[in-house]
């Protein structure tokens, strides 16, 4: 929706002065400017927040009045006294100023844009070493945040000191939703069978799950072993081949990017493992339904937490930005309920620590949750269900994905602090 349409509907609703709910939800709806991730941006308390309304930008406008939405699902009818105290009216008034604003220097620029020609940069200009350049940058949390993205983990715990009789693996991490071991290997040329049986030892020697071969260019000999590696190895073993370019805009700086040439195929590794067959049984294959509409809801929500890929396991991990614990979304469809929980691995005064709190983290939350110390194990557990689920009836897929989104959302904001 350009500016101009956003402007026209943002007056309509301003004249129609309804303080109706619904009107700025469908509002916001169509101009897609709810901002999902808003607790990344401001707190809980909106008497305090909209003290940042004269400075505000745009963005900040929306995730103010997605706040406001917010804030009315935990209290009903606040929304109404945002209104009539001229709350609302005030930050609609702001966007409208900012949006014809930004109207006015896009006419400009316009008239001057100049378009710039893409260049890519030969790497070995950018690291002249594998070990020492390229792997010390990746190691940096900025940089291998770029890798997250692309292969969908969250690495944690980087070592680019982990030897293997008296070969060295350029990097090894740690998945933090997994806790799974993974090795990186580096090589700034055109990928050879050297590295190829180097990214082997290092996987049996370190006992790595997910091994990333990083390249200049990937021969097609060794697309097919990665490839055949990925589709004979046991599930549980995963193989990335990823091309490493670099790109410039004229006199800009260079900037890298990621290309997977191979990757795991999920499908592939379950039916291989499961010997009638050829295909996934009846529970994988609702798994693999519903966390499919999950993530096409995450992706239409902006994005809140990571995207991975949809899979037939029955549970889906957030990363809380600690290795202590995980959020842990489950599927327990014999039961008939979905559970939105803190996964604390190993470490009981930790949730001893935060059950002291409780009272006031629940406030905070605006719901109760089970809290679970298991004594008998490693791990604890903080749980909330969300009751309803049927692999046999769908019609209630849509409210559900929403409501532990909600809920993934809400735990990770008030507990990510507590767990620094």
């Amino acid at each position: 929706m350009t500016n101009t349409e956003k402007l026209d509907k943002i007056q309509a609703v301003l004249d129609s002065k309804t303080p109706r709910l619904e009107h700025y939800c469908k509002l916001f709806d169509e101009m897609e400017d709810n901002v999902y991730n808003y607790t990344e941006y401001v707190e809980s308390n909106v008497d305090k927040e909209i003290k940042r309304l004269p400075n505000a930008d745009y963005h900040m406008c929306c995730c103010l009045m997605t706040l406001i939405f917010r804030e009315d699902y935990f209290m009903n009818g606040k929304f109404r006294k945002r209104y009539e105290s001229g709350m609302v009216t005030s930050i609609l008034e702001r966007m409208i100023l900012l949006l014809r604003n930004e109207n006015t220097d896009s006419n400009s620029k316009e008239k001057k844009m100049k378009i710039g020609k893409l260049q890519e940069v030969n790497i070995r200009d950018l690291w002249k070493h594998e070990q020492y350049d390229f792997s010390a940058w990746l190691s940096q949390s900025d940089n291998i945040e770029l890798l997250n993205e692309k292969i969908g983990l969250t690495l944690v715990d980087i070592n680019t000191e982990a030897y293997v009789g008296a070969y060295r693996c350029d990097i090894v991490a740690v998945d933090e939703t997994s806790g799974i071991k993974v090795i990186i290997e580096n090589q700034l040329e055109n990928s050879n069978h050297d590295h190829l049986g180097k990214i082997i030892t290092y996987a049996s020697g370190l006992d790595a799950k997910v091994i990333v071969w990083i390249v200049k260019e990937a021969r097609d000999e060794h697309r097919s072993a990665i490839e055949w590696l990925n589709n004979n190895t046991s599930k549980d073993i995963n193989f990335f081949l990823i091309e490493l370019h670099a790109y410039k805009i004229g006199d800009s700086e260079p900037a890298p990017m990621f290309q997977i040439v191979e990757q795991p195929n999920d499908f592939i590794k379950e039916s291989k493992n499961n010997k009638s067959a050829e295909t996934v049984n009846k529970s994988q294959s609702e798994r693999l339904e519903f966390w499919t509409q999950f993530i096409d809801h995450v992706i239409n929500r902006g994005k809140p937490f990571a995207v991975r890929k949809a899979g037939t396991a029955h549970w889906y991990d957030v990363s809380i930005g600690t290795s202590e614990a995980k959020i842990s979304v489950a599927l327990i469809n014999k039961d008939s309920y979905i559970s939105v929980e803190l996964y604390i691995y190993d470490n009981k005064a930790l949730f001893d620590k935060l059950f002291e709190e409780h009272e006031e983290i629940e406030h905070q939350l605006g719901f109760q949750m089970e809290w679970l110390r298991l004594d008998n194990s490693k791990a604890s557990r903080i749980l909330y269900k969300i009751n309803g689920l049927n692999f046999d009836d769908h019609s209630n897929y849509d409210e559900l994905i929403e409501t532990a989104i909600d809920r993934v959302i809400k735990i990770r904001e008030v507990f990510k602090n507590r767990l620094k």
